[in-house]
């Protein structure tokens, strides 16, 4: 699959400034929600279908609980927007899917809730 970036970018200088900024954004946007969040880890991975991020992070207001999002960053991000706009969406994501669908699931056994 070819990995179609906005912009004069290269795909992995892309994926290189996506990274910093979503690491940067995500941190800052959980410290200020009202709910007090934590990001635990942040990960990529390649694959056929394109990359992948995986946050991983709790919230204050649910202690013990483990919430774990994926969403796929390139092409579905990569192509439409520069890589920091990309990052303060996919924190958007993450948050809008922890207040409309992750809150209403039940954790596993391990105490995680996945998307």
């Amino acid at each position: 699959m070819e990995l179609a970036v906005h912009g004069d970018l290269k795909p992995e200088d892309w994926l290189e400034r996506f990274q910093r900024a979503a690491d940067a954004s995500l941190r800052s946007q959980f410290a200020t929600e009202e709910d007090r969040g934590i990001l635990r880890e942040l990960a990529f991975d390649s694959g056929e279908d394109g990359v992948w991020a995986t946050a991983s992070f709790s919230m204050a207001s649910h202690p013990g609980i483990t919430f774990i999002r994926s969403q796929r960053v390139m092409p579905d991000l990569s192509s439409e927007e520069d890589p920091e706009f990309a990052a303060i969406l996919l924190g958007i994501h993450l948050i809008e899917w922890f207040y409309t669908e992750a809150t209403g699931k039940t954790p596993d056994a391990d105490g995680v809730i996945r998307n």
